[in-house]
């Protein structure tokens, strides 16, 4: 099971992948009491906490969640001194607030990873462009894109750090590589299958063809 919880402050997506008790935490973002009552709520135990990639609104809650349950933190290499910006992007996005910057226990380094953690196997895969460490998480037939992909709009914000060229290079990859039925699992809005979005995701057609 996948749960969703939609982050309030600054709206993004923390998805909580279920085995049982067992679970996985991806991109937990600023609602951290959010995100720890539903774990309590559902009795679920964190095995790990993944962030697909380093901007504030995916690692916020990783501190208090990592320390609460005593798990690692996985992160790709190439944000990682961005994950140490964190403060400094909310003060850009103008958001009111501190978060206590997460160390990661374990750090991506190569284009393609495969991870067993307990029952869980997920595929780790780099695709740069909106940070040069973003990465979509495969769990099966759900592909947790981050910012890389959206059903609606484009994840470029003109951001440090942010490339037009990658980014356009990756999405490309992605469409290649996945199957049209792939459920795309974005860090913002609502989850489609990859099919849907290469014909109705307007602002993406525009920027792969210009």
């Amino acid at each position: 099971m996948i749960i969703t919880k939609k982050n309030k402050i600054f709206p993004s997506n923390t998805y909580i992948i279920t085995e049982g008790s067992d679970c996985i935490v991806i991109d937990p973002g600023l609602e951290k009491d959010i995100i720890l009552n539903t774990l309590r709520e559902h009795h679920l135990i964190p095995l790990a906490v993944m962030s697909t990639h380093g901007h504030f609104d995916h690692i916020a809650s990783v501190s208090e969640i990592v320390n609460e349950y005593d798990v690692p933190f996985y992160l790709h290499n190439n944000d990682l001194k961005l994950s140490q910006s964190a403060n400094f992007f909310l003060r850009l996005a103008k958001i009111n607030s501190k978060i206590k910057t997460p160390v990661p226990d374990v750090l991506f380094r190569n284009f393609s990873e495969s991870l067993t953690i307990k029952n869980f196997e997920i595929n780790v895969y780099n695709f740069p462009g909106h940070s040069d460490g973003s990465c979509v998480f495969q769990f099966g037939n759900n592909l947790f894109s981050g910012d890389t992909l959206y059903k609606s709009g484009l994840g470029f914000n003109n951001f440090p750090g942010e490339d037009k060229v990658k980014l356009r290079n990756s999405i490309l990859e992605i469409f290649d590589k996945f199957s049209d039925n792939s459920l795309i699992l974005p860090g913002h809005g609502d989850s489609d299958q990859l099919g849907s979005i290469k014909v109705n995701n307007k602002s993406l057609l525009d920027f792969l063809n210009n």
